[in-house]
C-alpha cells in the first residue's frame, strides 16, 4: 500500500498532468455556466414569444 501511495502521490505531482487536473478541477462550473446561459436563453425566447403576442 505504501509504493501505491508513493506512485500516486508522484504521478499527481508530475508536470505533465497539471493541465488535466487543473481542467477537471472545474468541470463542477461549468455545469452552472451551462445553466447560466440555457436560462439566459429560455428568458430571451420568452421575449420574443410575449413581442410576438403584442402585434
Amino acid at each position: 500500500m505504501l509504493i501505491t501511495f508513493i506512485g500516486l502521490f508522484i504521478w499527481v505531482l508530475l508536470p505533465g498532468n497539471k493541465k488535466r487536473f487543473d481542467e477537471a478541477s472545474q468541470l463542477p462550473f461549468e455545469d452552472d455556466e451551462q445553466d447560466k446561459r440555457s436560462r439566459e436563453e429560455l428568458e430571451r425566447e420568452d421575449r420574443a414569444h410575449n413581442r410576438r403576442d403584442d402585434k
